[in-house]
């Protein structure tokens, strides 16, 4: 039926007949979709040129190419027929019969892809052979050059395992994507191949019966989608595995590039003419950029007039029509990015010319490090001085990343606009003129980046020839490097004033000029405190306060002392003066606060070592009266820390301030009825047996009161105490003689009693009850 169809359009005369020909082509049309599904059906599981394995092993290139010659064939009938008649002889709308045959060119283009990719995979297998056949080789025989070597042919050979890893790097990336590809592709396959299940279902239902077209064509359609991901599939698969084999060839590269660059750095010398030779290069790079710098002065000169000139268009445009204005603003915007683009360009210019005195200074230091021309110390400030420039040239490169993704967002956004909008022949030349000017600083943004990515490879070099010079350098060699870096530590400014320069060392030294100072200071003072102390001329308190006071004077002097051998001017406390007084103020108050307490007890002594105090009900002797606060011992043996500010605060009892004397007095009730002349007798006979109740003033006894079980009696007198438990001891020392002294006199002390009287009508009625058990 096909070959019929092809006779019938070359029968000459047809062509002249519009209406035949349409006929013929639908004709042909529908042959050719019956001979597909009739393929189809036949095939159902093998509907695409490629097979249908979990990996592209199989794939066959010969039917692939075979396939790709139908559908070309396939495309010059069916877009001769893309009408509504076609479309509605097969039982579908026109829309879908584009989207057919769109499908039909994605698949045409697959099918190219991936006869592309299978000749790339068996040249790059190939290349593999033959990488890994090199790769065996001895290294010597890898290099055409002969040794020894100089610096430019080690650079070139660094260059060679420089893109070799980063191709690895890329493959690697692009290995990722393609695995990600063929899950996401495999799961469609599944999706399609399902689809065209259930319609092959609908077909096979008709049985004999004949089958609309439009089951036929969404059958047919839904085959040509399902073959298109299928191929899509396998092309992802092989892209999958050339990336792989890609990695696989950059490795090989790789491990023969080091080879070679090991081979040629174990060989290499300093080659004077090649220096020679390097730096002219860039000398001449350097009067190239400086004449390129002056040009583009003169140049930008005549850029901002015209931009002048714009503005001032644009300014006496407002008052025309929109047509003008549009035109005035759309050459003001032209003349900006042309403005802006020189200015850019001059800076990035002058950048780079800085950036090729960097590059000599970097060639000078990688050529002195072959010829043994730099001391040990030296390493380590070249080291860090490209450290440093390193870490600029990436900030630099991140900025120009950003710079770069606004920029081509702005070149985008005016090709759109240039495309779809219909302008004024005017407006569109300015807008034109517009994206020339951000196209041009796009194409110098680019020079520039490589321009500083070069010096950075370029500084890394010198980093890792630093390293590996480090690594050769003998023991000693080391030692004294440790110490030339030791001392530039000791040299090191922290800060500078008077154009007086504080260093590490002066800090240190004044340090420990204050620290053995204020040691020999503590001993001295301790010394001076004993001496006082034992001279019985003044008591403790004065000494430890004669102490204090020196101790403290002693070390202002000594930090004036340290200060000035270490030459530090003492203008350098008053940049930190504002700072210091309003920590002191905010933050040490309260430590500042008992440091003056401090000084103000040992002056005024309300209270001295040794005294017996009360402070919040709590009752000790004072050991020690420091500088912050003051140590006081219970008589349960517990240290009391109280701050000093609290003996000026607050109210403190001193039970021994003027003397160790203290007032007491013992309380005693006897029974009423008793000789009270003779009670009171008997309390001063106790008083006066006692030691250590004083004689002066003499002891006294008040009948103080009736109370509700006894008569109460108060013997008062006068003790001395060294210690709080004194007291609590003498009373109760009273408490016993008072009571062999009653007893032996027949005086009762008296008890609490109560006595009970019931008030009743009648008598009581007691009774004497026995139970079970006959107990009462």
């Amino acid at each position: 039926m096909v070959t019929k169809s092809r006779r019938m359009l070359s029968v000459p005369g047809i062509h002249h007949n519009v209406a035949v020909r349409s006929i013929v082509i639908i004709i042909l049309l529908l042959a050719v979709l019956f001979l597909i599904s009739d393929q189809c059906y036949a095939e159902q599981e093998e509907p695409s040129a490629t097979l249908q394995k979990d990996d592209a092993a199989g794939i066959d290139a010969g039917r692939i190419e075979s396939r790709l010659k139908e559908i070309r064939e396939l495309l010059l009938v069916v877009e001769a027929a893309e009408n509504e008649q076609s479309a509605s002889q097969l039982g579908t709308t026109l829309t879908e019969l584009k989207e057919r045959n769109a499908l039909l060119k994605n698949l045409s283009a697959v099918y190219m892809r991936l006869l592309t990719s299978l000749n790339k995979q068996v040249s790059s297998m190939k290349e593999e052979e033959s990488l890994g056949q090199a790769s065996e080789t001895e290294r010597e025989s890898l290099i055409s050059e002969s040794p020894p070597f100089s610096v430019s042919v080690y650079d070139r050979y660094l260059d060679r395992l420089n893109e070799a890893t980063q191709n690895k790097e890329s493959e690697s990336a692009m290995s990722f994507f393609y695995k990600k590809h063929v899950d996401d592709t495999l799961a469609e396959v599944d999706r399609a191949t399902k689809q065209l299940r259930l319609l092959k279902e609908d077909l096979t239902s008709y049985g004999t019966k004949p089958v609309p077209s439009s089951i036929k064509w969404k059958y047919e359609f839904a085959n040509v989608e399902r073959e298109l991901h299928q191929a899509t599939l396998d092309l992802a698969r092989i892209d999958h595995e050339n990336t792989l084999t890609e990695q696989r060839l950059a490795e090989l590269k790789i491990n023969i590039a080091r080879k070679q660059v090991q081979w040629i750095k174990d060989r290499l010398t300093f080659d004077e003419k090649d220096q020679k030779k390097r730096l002219e290069s860039v000398d001449d790079r350097q009067k190239v950029m400086e004449e390129r710098i002056a040009s583009l002065r003169k140049e930008k000169i005549s850029v901002d007039d015209k931009w002048v000139e714009a503005q001032r268009a644009f300014e006496e445009a407002q008052n025309a029509g929109e047509l003008v204005k549009g035109q005035a603003e759309a050459y003001l915007k032209a003349r900006e990015a042309w403005r802006d683009t020189y200015q850019r360009v001059l800076d990035q210019s002058e950048l780079q010319l800085q950036i090729m005195i960097r590059e000599k200074q970097l060639w000078e230091h990688r050529y002195s490090l072959l010829g043994n021309e730099i001391e040990v110390g030296g390493l380590d400030s070249w080291k860090e001085e490209t450290n440093s420039f390193i870490a600029r040239a990436e900030r630099g490169l991140e900025v120009m990343r950003n710079y770069q993704t606004n920029l081509q967002s702005q070149v985008a956004s005016l090709k759109s606009r240039l495309s779809n909008e219909k302008l004024d022949p005017v407006v569109r030349e300015h807008t034109e003129n517009r994206l020339q000017a951000l196209q041009k600083a796009t194409e110098r943004d680019l020079e520039f980046v490589s321009t500083v990515l070069g010096i950075r490879e370029l500084a890394q070099r010198l980093i890792d020839e630093i390293n590996e010079r480090q690594k050769a350098i003998p023991v000693a060699e080391k030692l004294r490097g440790l110490g030339d870096r030791i001392g530039s530590f000791w040299d090191f400014e922290l800060w500078v004033i008077d154009d007086r320069a504080v260093t590490v060392r002066k800090v240190a030294l004044a340090l420990v000029i204050f620290i053995i100072g204020m040691v020999l200071a503590r001993v001295a003072t301790r010394f001076i405190r004993k001496r006082i102390a034992s001279s019985n001329r003044l008591d403790q308190t004065a000494a430890s306060a004669i102490e204090k006071i020196l101790y403290y004077f002693t070390l202002l002097i000594l930090l004036l002392f340290a200060l000035r051998t270490v030459n530090i001017p003492l203008t350098v406390f008053t940049v930190f003066g504002g700072a210091i007084a309003i920590g002191l103020g905010f933050g040490a108050q309260n430590l500042l606060n008992n440091f003056i307490s401090g000084f103000i007890l040992m002056i005024e002594r309300p209270v001295k070592i040794g005294d017996l105090i009360e402070v919040d009900t709590n009752y000790g002797i004072i050991e020690e009266i420091g500088t912050r606060c003051t140590r006081i011992r219970t008589a349960g043996n517990i240290h009391i820390l109280v701050p000093n500010s609290s003996f000026l605060e607050k109210n403190i009892v001193n039970w021994t301030l003027a003397d160790q004397n203290i007032h007491t007095h013992i309380a005693v009730g006897v029974v009423y009825g008793s000789d009270t002349r003779k009670v009171k007798q008997l309390m001063l006979k106790a008083a006066d047996e006692h030691g250590k109740v004083l004689k002066d003033p003499e002891p006294f006894v008040l009948f103080n009161d009736f109370g509700d079980n006894a008569l109460i009696f108060d013997l008062y007198c006068w003790i001395s105490i060294n210690r709080l438990m004194d007291r609590r001891i003498i009373e109760s020392d009273l408490r016993f003689i008072i009571n062999e002294l009653f007893r032996d006199a027949g005086i009762v002390i008296a008890f609490p009693q109560r006595d009970i009287h019931i008030d009743t009508a009648k008598p009581l009625d007691l009774r004497i009850v026995k139970d079970q058990e006959g107990e009462i």
